[in-house]
């Protein structure tokens, strides 16, 4: 007995760490593998759920109420030309080839004198004829002031022209001429709009005034852009020419 109170108080502290670990370890890790069955769940089955629709009342569609509608589809821009468009403000009438060329000079007085187009000195050479940046050039462009007359270097007929200024060559007026028994040609370009005095099939006079100095085309200055070629439909120099037969 006297150790009695030692013995209980040892037993009481056992008794004690027993119960904490036994609330504190999951009862699974003391427990060896395989020692617990198979936990099943089990509901009970509800009544089976049913859905009547035959007392429904469902709205009629009148068919004949409606109508297919189709989209109309939306139109295709097209370009509306002005007058600075190809085509806009004029047309381009007869022809400048060779071959107009020399079916021109057949119907032409034979040319005996000649003019420069700008007789009264009021020009100078702008671009010569040949190469340059923008490419090959067929002409001279002779540069002089807005509204200048413009002549005809000599008598022949009129076998092209525009009445459009939206082209490269803008208002332009081709003459054939007949030098010698031999087509030739002279071309002018860039008039001034409303400027043009003749038609197609006109017999026209060394010297007389055709059209007025302008800048419509391609142009960036007022001149006109001056040509020369025969029934091939070459062009050539045209100042070399109009040196010999001009002065």
């Amino acid at each position: 007995m006297k150790y009695g109170g030692p013995v209980l108080g040892v037993i009481a502290m056992t008794f004690v760490f027993g119960v904490a670990i036994a609330t504190s370890v999951p009862a699974a890790s003391l427990s060896a593998p395989g020692g617990f069955d198979a936990v099943q769940y089990a509901a009970e089955r509800g009544a089976d759920q049913t859905y009547d629709a035959a007392g429904l009342a469902v709205p009629e569609v009148d068919r004949d109420g409606y109508a297919v509608q189709t989209p109309t589809p939306t139109p295709t821009p097209k370009p509306v030309q002005s007058a600075g468009s190809s085509g806009a403000s004029g047309a381009d009438l007869g022809g400048y080839g060779g071959a107009q060329c020399a079916a021109g000079a057949a119907e032409a007085t034979p040319a005996t004198t000649f003019s420069w187009p700008y007789p009264n000195g009021e020009s100078h050479v702008g671009d010569p004829f040949g190469w340059r940046a923008e490419g090959f050039h067929k002409g001279v462009d002779m540069l002089a002031p807005e509204g200048t007359p413009v002549h005809s270097i000599a008598d022949g007929v009129v076998i092209a022209l525009s009445t459009g200024s939206s082209g490269t060559g803008g208002l332009y007026v081709s003459i054939a001429h007949n030098v010698d028994g031999q087509p030739l040609c002279s071309m002018y370009m860039h008039f001034l709009e409303g400027s043009i005095l003749v038609n197609i099939g006109d017999h026209v006079t060394t010297g007389q005034v055709i059209a007025a100095t302008g800048e419509t085309g391609n142009a960036t200055a007022f001149h006109t852009h001056f040509e020369l070629y025969g029934a091939d439909g070459l062009r050539f120099d045209p100042m070399p020419w109009m040196q010999a037969h001009a002065g």
